[in-house]
């Protein structure tokens, strides 16, 4: 991952990272004037016999390592900040991007799965300023103050605390390679999971039904499994490294001993230069340490940039359209229209035109376009040919979230937000219930009237508390609801008792609200009702118009 890529992250924060920068200046400039007290205080004051410097400089070393500790804790603390404000700005974007991708994108993999693979690796990106990215800002600055304080006590010294670098750059190089490969190995294995888990998150009720819990758990231990052996290869390679690291610069630097006794018992260095040399030592490794760390983050998390990148190349509906709509709509068309899906020719050559005031009733077998034909008009789908126009307008011209405030919808898979049935009626849009009282729905009000909470009754989880009759009639309550111009009807009546539905017929008649009225029904009885029946047929269709008769 490109450091410009980070830093391009990071923009938003320049003054925070500005005020990191100033805090690590002063912490490396405080490490840096301790060495040189540890040396005077050795060679002045523990070797001279000389207590009161030796408590005097003791005094000075503890208020700079405090006064340092302070200094980084609140580096830390704009740091953690960061992190957390990034990761949230990160992954509300990704979430919103995802609710905004065109429909189709879901019916390929599902929703779960699209922002679940999206937030994991957003998830990982943000190891790197867990991992103290910001501190990359500013160890060249350290690594230049340490290198200063080496070679001003010893430069011979110095070529062979240096000569550890490029050991390990070239140790890091070989990890690097391998790093890569297990992170996309565990970022394929998450794939997998969320594919799978968005599978059946729906289907608890089939789970119990069918006897699969077994089946499941097994399954679900295998995926977990897998995760934890990609998992456990990468962070045990990294951890690998780290040992054989750590063994290596020690080994290395205790080296600095034998070579400083040679120094000095030559007295070309004092005991306080060789243990102020080490420690200076220390400061120019813990950087490096930084450096070689980040490089294999970046490494690691390579795929989860590559896979975000994709993600936002998804492409979205037409949010930015500015085309405003008409007050009221008087005719919609559809020219020309064909949809294939999954290689089958749902609708060839569809043509219509509806005209405001018109009630419709969409009629037809299984399979034969009819939802389709609706999901066209409220652009959940895209046609392959032809074009739908709304008074002349082709209605991709239109703002997505403006043209479907024009459409009130009773679909046929009825999904109930956990909450009230007051919350599921209004969506937070207008919080008053206007049609309690219409005496043509109260076949819909009055059974939610006789609950002791009435509208305050918990629907449960996607209308769990609910049954079927009773999660479509608070459906048809939502969509009448909105003020809109076109109410859609997706088999409505399909979990009706015979009562209701002759009330939900005499309300379609009677109701004089919308100016189209699109039913997609398989009972007969309400055709009596309408205006026009379309019958949808393979790739064919006829037209009833009852006005004319």
């Amino acid at each position: 991952m490109p450091l410009k890529d980070i830093l391009n992250m990071l923009k938003p924060y320049r003054k925070q990272v500005l005020f990191i920068i100033v805090l690590a200046v002063v912490v490396s400039a405080i490490s840096a004037a301790t060495p040189f007290i540890s040396s005077n205080m050795i060679d002045k004051g523990l070797l001279a016999g000389n207590i009161q410097i030796v408590v005097y400089l003791v005094l000075l070393i503890i208020i700079l390592q405090l006064s340092g500790q302070a200094i980084e804790y609140l580096q830390r603390k704009e740091e953690i900040k960061i992190t957390n404000d990034l990761g949230k700005n990160l992954k509300t974007e990704a979430f919103e991007h995802g609710l905004k991708l065109k429909p189709h994108y879901f019916k390929e993999q599902g929703f779960y799965k699209t922002i679940s693979d999206a937030l994991f690796d957003i998830s990982s990106i943000l190891m790197i300023t867990n991992n103290n990215l910001l501190t990359i800002l500013v160890i060249f600055c350290k690594c230049l103050g340490a290198l200063i304080g080496l070679l001003i006590l010893d430069w011979r010294l110095s070529i062979f605390i240096v000569a550890i670098l490029p050991v390990k750059v070239w140790l890091n190089i070989i990890v690097r390679k391998h790093i890569e490969k297990h992170s996309q190995q565990l970022r394929d294995d998450n794939k997998a999971y969320n594919s799978w888990l968005s599978n059946i998150l729906s289907g608890i009720m089939d789970i119990k039904l069918w006897n699969l819990r077994k089946k499941m758990v097994s399954e679900y231990s295998g995926h977990v499994q897998t995760i934890n052996e990609s998992s456990q290869k990468l962070n045990l390679l990294m951890a690998k490294n780290n040992l054989f690291v750590t063994i290596f610069e020690f080994s290395w630097v205790n080296i600095l001993y034998i070579l400083g006794a040679v120094l000095i018992s030559r007295k070309w260095l004092s005991y306080g230069d060789l243990i102020a040399f080490i420690t200076f030592a220390m400061y120019l490794l813990s950087p490096i340490n930084i450096i070689m760390e980040l490089r294999l983050i970046f490494k690691q998390i390579t795929p989860n940039v590559e896979g975000l990148k994709r993600f936002y190349e998804l492409e979205e509906e037409e949010y930015d359209a500015s085309l405003p709509m008409t007050v009221s709509i008087q005719t919609i068309e559809f020219r020309n229209v064909s949809v294939t899906l999954g290689g089958r020719e749902i609708l060839k050559d569809f043509n219509q035109i509806f005209s405001c005031g018109e009630k419709i009733a969409l009629v037809g077998e299984n399979g034969s376009g009819k939802t389709t034909l609706i999901n066209l008009l409220i652009r959940l789908c895209e046609p392959d040919e032809g074009i739908i126009l709304m008074d002349n307008v082709p209605i991709t011209e239109y703002n997505i979230e403006e043209y479907r405030r024009k459409f009130s919808v009773v679909s046929q898979d009825i999904h109930l937000f956990k909450g009230m049935v007051s919350d599921n009626i209004t969506l937070g849009e207008n919080p008053d219930i206007v049609f309690t009282k219409s005496p043509h729905l109260k076949f819909c009000t009055d059974t939610i009237e006789q609950w002791d909470k009435q509208y305050d009754t918990e629907v449960g989880s996607e209308g769990s508390k609910l049954s079927g009759g009773e999660r479509q009639k608070i459906a048809l309550l939502r969509a009448l609801h909105r003020k809109s111009e076109i109410l859609i009807l997706d088999e409505p009546t399909s979990n009706y008792d015979g009562e209701s539905e002759e009330e939900f017929n005499e309300f379609i008649l009677k109701n004089t609200d919308y100016g189209f009225y699109f039913i997609i029904t398989h009972r007969k009885e309400i055709l009596s009702e309408v205006d026009k029946v379309i019958k949808l047929e393979k790739c064919g269709q006829s037209t009833e118009d009852k006005r004319s008769e």
